[in-house]
């Protein structure tokens, strides 16, 4: 995917966990570090689905996949290639 997609991602990550740290360190744990919990990853899915038009209902949502914002991009790429 292109570095605007993650870039893209990375912001929207950022504006959820409420730190721009996720962009400088993409292997940051994020619910280890209690930057997401439910509600803030209810928020992403949302957020997605109106940035990337991705509807990632809660049954299909893996949290192993969105560890970290590294994990979160590759698992939307993985969501935008199954769309298409």
């Amino acid at each position: 995917m292109s570095t605007s997609f993650q870039e893209k991602v990375l912001q929207l990550v950022a504006s959820v966990a409420e730190t721009d740290e996720v962009r400088t360190n993409l292997d940051l744990p994020l619910y280890d570090s209690q930057l997401f919990d439910s509600i803030k990853t209810v928020q992403l899915m949302v957020r997605n689905e109106e940035e990337f038009s991705l509807n990632i209902s809660p049954a299909e949502f893996e949290r192993e996949n969105w560890l970290t914002p590294r994990k979160i991009i590759a698992d939307l790429e993985r969501w935008l290639q199954v769309k298409v």
